[in-house]
């Protein structure tokens, strides 16, 4: 008897455990338009904010997916202009337009959570400085007015959902009162475009409605002093302004953590690891206060390692203008430039002149210049190089291929030797003299 007791438990915990792993995973199908054939999911936590992890969307020739990942908690996610929030245990199909994010179709477990999130403003563009209608130049009286009604509205769309947690009602009920907040503290530079205000009258009017919404602006912000909130994006980008309303022994330490882990991290993903980025390192280190940013900070420079001069590169797959597939290792035996860049990038617009000059000058000299592109609109990229007429060698491939790279932004230069090792993974641009002069005492 006590062995069949025994074996129903052991069979018990083995089912539990199943469940449990079960419940851990997410299953993705469906259909992605206009993206490219690998299209990358941003991951929206906290940590994965700072450390800018992605997950990677692998399509066939139709733009159709299936994806399983494994997840423990719930948690946001970018889908190219779509938020997504999934949770451990949803099945979810899903259509999502690059072009469009509110044509996105959801179905099955998680839904009604996703279907939601369609309408979800977009901190970078104010908010709900739509719904405050500046073509018809309103007061500060009549802005507040409107973003209130605003705000009232998205709070009964939010109530009638049913079929999503609480901690979702949590966090997007935070995420209408923070977006309310943004629509102010943005309202000055889109109404002062709008009144086509000159830099000193933009300056008075900035003063003027930040000093009249400020009040406003805290009511919104008063229940903000929650580190769970950092899931939110409108949050983080406001985070300095909510550190301001709190004393420091009152401030959540998760939070000020955050601020200081992320400035530092930005540095590191937009310099790599430069002197003045390390110098910063031993002081942001000093100032947090928990172990769990002390422990992001270790990760995110850890990434850097394989980065560092005299490493191999890792292999990259790109493409010619005609379709042909070539790989980065076929160009060792001589030494590599790499401009990354594309069309609709300014700055990588403006420091192209610099690098094809150099291109030419270098011509007969056993370097090779390398142009590639991460459009993913090639029909653009294509189109740009008919009109421009270019030194350097032109290739295209998905961003995705950079990975191993840590590709914060475009422009990025690189240098490689010979034998395709870093010389430098972060090279300064072809405008700065420093570039050529790496060029030369490496040659």
């Amino acid at each position: 008897m006590k062995q069949i007791i025994s074996t129903i438990a052991l069979l018990l915990m083995i089912c539990t455990a199943c469940a449990t792993k079960q419940s851990a995973e997410v299953h993705l199908t469906g259909k992605l338009i206009n993206f490219p054939s690998v299209a990358i999911m941003r991951v929206g936590t906290p940590e994965g904010y700072i450390l800018r992890e992605s997950l990677e969307i692998k399509t066939d020739e139709n733009g159709c997916f299936d994806l399983k990942i494994q997840l423990d908690n719930p948690a946001y996610y970018r889908l190219g202009r779509n938020t997504l929030y999934l949770s451990p245990g949803d099945v979810l199909s899903m259509e999502v337009n690059l072009n469009d994010p509110n044509a996105a179709v959801f179905n099955g477990t998680g839904a009604e959570a996703n279907m939601y999130l369609r309408a979800k403003p977009f901190p970078k563009g104010g908010s709900y400085i739509p719904n405050v209608n500046l073509n018809t130049h309103p007061n500060f009286d009549e802005v507040i007015e409107r973003l209130a009604n605003t705000v009232e509205e998205e709070q009964k769309r939010l109530d009638k959902l049913t079929r999503v947690s609480k901690q979702f009602k949590m966090l997007e009920s935070g995420r209408i009162q923070f977006d309310a907040a943004n629509t102010l503290l943005s309202y000055p530079i889109y109404a002062g475009w709008m009144k086509k205000l000159n830099d000193e009258e933009s300056k008075s009017f900035k003063d003027s409605a930040d000093t009249y919404f400020k009040p406003h602006v805290d009511a919104y912000l008063k229940e903000s002093n929650n580190a769970e909130y950092l899931n939110i994006d409108t949050y983080r980008d406001i985070s300095g302004v909510v550190v301001g309303l709190f004393k420091a022994d009152q401030l959540n330490p998760d939070l000020s953590d955050f601020i200081e882990t992320s400035d530092l991290c930005y540095g590191l993903a937009s310099l790599g690891p430069v002197k003045q980025v390390l110098e910063q390192r031993k002081e942001t280190e000093a100032k947090l206060k928990t172990a769990h940013y002390k422990q992001v900070v270790k990760t995110a420079f850890s990434k850097y390692e394989t980065l560092q001069p005299g490493n191999v590169a890792s292999d990259l797959t790109i493409n010619t203008i005609d379709g042909q597939q070539a790989k980065l290792s076929d160009f060792r035996g001589q030494m590599v430039v790499l401009d990354i860049w594309a069309t609709w990038c300014g700055p990588c617009k403006n420091e192209a002149p610099y690098f094809e000059e150099l291109a030419r000058k270098y011509k007969d000299k056993p370097i090779h210049f390398l142009s590639i592109s991460i459009d993913s609109n090639r029909k653009a990229w294509k189109d740009y190089l008919e009109q421009h007429e270019k030194q350097s060698m032109q290739f295209v491939c998905n961003r995705s291929e950079f990975k191993d790279y840590e590709l914060f932004g475009v422009p990025r230069f690189i240098i490689l030797d010979k034998e395709g090792r870093f010389i430098d993974a972060f090279a300064p641009a072809p405008s700065n003299p420093a570039f050529e002069a790496l060029i030369k005492s490496n040659s």
